[in-house]
């Protein structure tokens, strides 16, 4: 298999903190994410999806599927 190599920029959801605080010690600041791996399009909808491996047997391996709204930017790295 053949796929684009990509570098995906999100914003991840992500807890703000572990312990009791005030509402106004939340900040605004996103948890910017940067994510590299092999583009599989149409592999699920409303999402980005890449994967960290393929092999010689056409399988994949560790696959991460972003909400197309968490996206920011997706740039591509090396094209087959």
């Amino acid at each position: 298999m053949k796929f684009p190599l990509v570098l995906v920029t999100w914003h991840d959801a992500f807890a703000i903190t572990d312990t009791w605080i005030e509402v106004g010690d939340i900040d605004d600041e996103p948890c910017v994410t940067h994510s590299v791996g092999w583009l599989l399009p149409d592999a699920k909808k409303d999402h980005v999806v890449i994967c960290q491996s393929t092999n010689s047997e056409d399988t994949i391996d560790s696959v991460l599927a972003i909400p197309v709204a968490m996206v920011k930017d997706t740039k591509l790295l090396m094209d087959y």
